[in-house]
């Protein structure tokens, strides 16, 4: 099942059985200091809900985008949303460094 925040009390009648594991899934850093992290630690304590932190992110390791782009092949790779398109050097393919106002042919 999945809770936000504002749904811990549907704990209530979930009755979950003590000792179920309940893993927190998050993309941002974990702080100790936030008022929500109390509040849910509370729900969970009050259940006896084991507590998994994970941290989940949208982003490749640069390993796996490689391996990614050595099995599609493309012809050309456009790396952006990166401070580093220069690391981006695929086995087959070629690497165009994005330059400010110019057009590329895709």
């Amino acid at each position: 099942m999945n809770l936000d925040f504002y749904q811990f009390t549907e704990l209530i009648d979930v009755k979950p059985e003590s000792g179920s594991p309940f893993i927190h899934s998050m993309s941002e850093p974990f702080s100790e200091e936030d008022l929500e992290d109390e509040v849910m630690h509370s729900w969970l304590d009050h259940f006896d809900l084991g507590f998994h932190q994970l941290h989940a992110s949208g982003h490749m390791s640069q390993e796996e985008l490689l391996a990614m782009i050595d099995r599609i092949k493309p012809d050309k790779i456009f790396p952006v949303h990166t401070e580093n398109p220069h690391l981006c050097k695929p086995s087959s393919g070629v690497t165009c460094i994005i330059e400010q106002a110019k057009e590329y042919t895709l």
